[in-house]
Parts: structure tokens; sequence; C-alpha cells
């Protein structure tokens, strides 16, 4: 990985891979699309964001095994001993380790889950009127329904988690001084030089295009279930 670059007494250590920021961001605006089109009910709008947020979905799960070190969840992904450590000591003025913290691990898993569900369930819903997912059709009409109910009981979910993401993202701000926005745009640290350890998270030109390439086939593949819609 080589000596992690220090300026000026501040380290700019490389920890989120460019693939890995991309889907951070199109996943927040394809969420964000699929709730607005919803609401203003513009179903088409709705399932394709929808099947963008599952290819996506599929793509941090294949990325979190072939990823940069701090996709990969064998890195960041601890047992609950190691949460509770982490909040205990969470308070001290003690170095960060770069990438996710114990906490924040069960946040992505939560995020992945629920976008996955919500995706997954959206594909097999069936309002018995004028919309029915690419999917639905492999159900009964009984399943599909209460495969429905449960994407309408799903989007409070993802309100919660949102709202607390979003709450970890102006704590760490103001009250921990670290900017996790800037660094899901740029990639680097910007701690002290000895605030801050780990492993750099940077990777190859090929093993970015890779992951780059793997990411536009996995949304690919998702916008093309329609296609399984049987024409009646």
């Amino acid at each position: 990985m080589g000596t992690l670059p220090i300026f000026g007494g501040v380290c700019h250590m490389r920890i989120w891979d460019l693939p890995l920021r991309i889907f951070h961001w199109a996943l927040m605006l394809s969420v964000i699309g699929a709730i607005a089109s919803s609401k203003a009910g513009v179903m088409w709008a709705h399932e394709r964001l929808g099947l963008t947020v599952m290819g996506l979905v599929i793509f941090r799960l294949i990325w979190g095994f072939v990823g940069g070190h701090h996709a990969r969840f064998v890195n960041f992904v601890t047992g609950p001993r190691a949460v509770f450590s982490w909040l205990r000591m969470a308070g001290e003025n003690s170095v960060r380790q770069a990438g996710h913290s114990p906490l924040a691990a069960y946040s992505v898993l939560a995020l992945l889950g629920v976008a996955g569900f919500m995706a997954g369930s959206g594909s097999v819903s069936n309002d018995g009127i004028l919309f029915d997912g690419p999917m639905a059709h492999l159900l009964s009409m009984e399943a599909s329904k209460q495969a429905t109910s449960l994407h309408h009981l799903g989007q409070y979910f993802v309100f919660a988690l949102v709202g607390l993401h979003v709450v970890a993202i102006l704590f760490y701000k103001f009250v921990k001084r670290q900017g996790l926005t800037a660094a899901m745009v740029h990639g680097r640290a910007s701690d002290p030089a000895d605030r801050i350890s780990g492993v750099d998270g940077g990777i190859s030109t090929r093993h970015t295009l890779f992951g780059l390439g793997l990411m536009v086939a996995c949304v690919a593949l998702a916008q093309m279930l329609p296609l399984l819609r049987p024409v009646w």
C-alpha cells in the first residue's frame, strides 16, 4: 500500500475508492427520486429508479468482496462486542481508524438491506388497478398484494434510516469536526496525521475500471427486468 501521503501535518490517505463513491451518490439520488416519483404518482419513473436501486445494491454486495480495502465487508463489519468497545472509547481523544466505524458498519448493512428489500418488494408489487411490478406475475395475486403492503410499510424504515444518516453526518461535521461528506466526494481523509491510522484504500486504474463496469452491468441488467413482464 505504500507510505501514507502527509502534507502540512495532515494525512491525505485514500479511504474510499471511486466506484464506491459513485455508488454512494447514485444510490442517494435514486432513492430520493424513487420516493419523489412515487409521491407524484409517476410510476414509470418510480419503477425505473427502483430498478436502479436494485442494480446498485447488487453491485455493492459484490463490491463488498472484491472492492477496495475499506469497501470490503470483512474489513469493517465486526461483532457486537467491537461496537460496544468502540462506543466506550468514542468520547475519548483517540486515534481514528480509517474507514467505517464498527457502528457505521451496521448502518451500512441496514441501508443496503432496506434498499434491497424495497427494490425487491416493489418489483413484485401489484396495486390491482393500474400498476404491477416487472416480476409481479411470478407470484399469486394474494402474495403480490402482501408484497405491496410490505413495500408501503418499508418506506418508513427508509425515512428513519435516512434521517439517522443525516443526523450522523451533522454530528461528525459540527461536533467531531470530521467532514464525512467531503471525504465521500474526493475519497481522502483530511485528519491530522497523528489522529488517523489504517490501510490506504486506493485501488489501481484497472481495478477502478472493473468496478465501474461492474456497476454499469448490474444496473443495466436490473433495468432489463421489465422485459420479463408478460404481454397480455
